[in-house]
């Protein structure tokens, strides 16, 4: 008797915990190899104030260059999104950035209260972008860590995790795709692997 009640309250505790759970922090990881020289990659996509090679995104205020604290304003579909140089290393070719501000796309009504959606339905995203050379070609590595856009449970659709998955996933899609072609016009966004951990 006291095993099964023992075992009802594990289960009981479980559940309750489990519900109480917030957001997870999401990891996704998409890499490509592109058949040029590393250095000549990372020319491409090194500056910070630059993201030409994004065609999904402009740079319209840029100020600290390739320093730690630089800060760039980026116009994307439907809003800006304001990110932060937290980091560079020119001899590894990489360089890590944080997303300081965005702007509301809407707003919308979940649990009786008012919700605002950012252009990028996340929390918290850092991004780091690298260039590594393998033989005579190259391999880009853009790594986003983020939570979904609502921090409290039970989120609205506009703003749960695979909101968040998706927005973050063609990003990182479009701006690899991007690149590759740069370099190999015929190449496919099939050629970009993605791995996400949560």
């Amino acid at each position: 008797m006291k095993k099964i009640s023992f075992l009802a309250l594990f289960l009981f505790l479980f559940s309750a915990v489990s519900y109480a759970h917030g957001p997870v922090r999401g990891k996704m990881t998409a890499t490509v190899d592109i058949q040029a020289p590393a250095e000549k990659v990372w020319e491409v996509i090194k500056n910070f104030d630059d993201m030409a090679w994004h065609p999904g995104i402009n740079v319209t205020k840029a100020t600290g260059g390739n320093e730690a604290g630089a800060i760039r304003e980026l116009a994307v579909d439907g809003g800006t999104i304001t990110e932060e140089l937290k980091s560079y290393d020119e001899t590894k070719m990489s360089y890590k950035y944080k997303i300081t501000d965005m702007s509301v796309v809407k707003t919308i009504e979940h649990s009786g209260q008012n919700e605002d959606v950012p252009v990028l339905p996340v929390d918290n995203y850092q991004g780091v972008i690298t260039v590594k050379k393998k033989g005579d070609s190259a391999v880009v590595t853009w790594v986003a860590t983020y939570y979904r856009g609502y921090m409290n449970n039970n989120p609205p659709v506009e703003l749960n995790e695979e909101t968040a998955d998706e927005a973050v996933t063609q990003v990182l899609k479009t701006g690899l795709t991007s690149l590759l072609q740069t370099f190999e016009p015929n190449a496919l966004s099939t050629a970009i692997k993605f791995e996400m951990k949560r």
